[in-house]
């Protein structure tokens, strides 16, 4: 029914209720995963009870769900940024595919137990946050920005590397790919969507100019259009 209350939660008539339970409530069906934290819910209690203002209460629970969200996120952190490239290589890379059951091994020794004191499902929880639409939003911005910060990094390596040594013994196609490569980067970079200094980007235009003025003057025309 439309506007109705999912499935799981199940309105407990006062019919239905044992002789000393007098109050109707709002029940569900649904198992949490981590156990309630106690110590957060007398501190609300007695704050409700001495009648604390309601932004004091409202900032104590913003803060604890902050550093729960914090506790399970740092994990996963973790796991993305070992998936990038240990070194730097004038050779592109790319970021490693994300194993769930690679990520949920990890967290034995590098869990959210690390950082929370609350007991529970970790796992469990984790597994529904892979079936979730969450998780592919979340990967896919982080996917993305590692790719950036990638494309940075290989920029910095071309920039670091002796681009005259390198063009040695290689064929004008190679050299043809390195000038495509960096002028695409170069107008990503320029572009602000890449993350490099100016020194990096002075040092890509010079290695760009070698790089074509090493190239037959037919092929320099068609790279450098007047």
């Amino acid at each position: 029914m439309s506007g109705g209350l999912p499935k799981q939660v199940k309105l407990k008539k006062p019919s239905r209720l044992k002789t000393l339970d007098t109050k109707p409530g709002l029940y569900t069906t649904y198992t949490a995963h981590l156990r309630r934290d106690k110590a957060l819910l007398r501190r609300l209690l007695r704050g409700l009870q001495k009648k604390r203002p309601t932004g004091v209460l409202t900032a104590l629970l913003r803060r604890h769900l902050l550093e729960l969200t914090q506790s399970f996120i740092i994990p996963l952190e973790h796991y993305m940024a070992s998936l990038m490239p240990l070194r730097k290589s004038i050779t592109p890379w790319k970021v490693r595919p994300f194993h769930q059951e690679d990520f949920l091994c990890s967290l034995e020794r590098a869990g959210p137990q690390l950082t929370c004191i609350l007991k529970g499902d970790w796992l469990g929880l984790y597994r529904r946050f892979f079936k979730s639409p969450h998780f592919d939003g979340w990967y896919r911005q982080r996917r993305k920005e590692m790719a950036r910060q990638l494309e940075a990094l290989h920029l910095e390596a071309i920039c670091e590397a002796n681009i005259e040594t390198w063009m040695k013994g290689k064929s004008e196609v190679e050299v043809v790919d390195l000038v495509l490569k960096l002028q695409e980067k170069l107008v990503r970079a320029q572009g602000h969507r890449l993350p490099v200094t100016e020194e990096t980007l002075q040092q890509a235009r010079l290695y760009l100019e070698t790089a074509i003025g090493s190239l037959p003057q037919s092929l320099q025309a068609a790279l450098c259009p007047p």
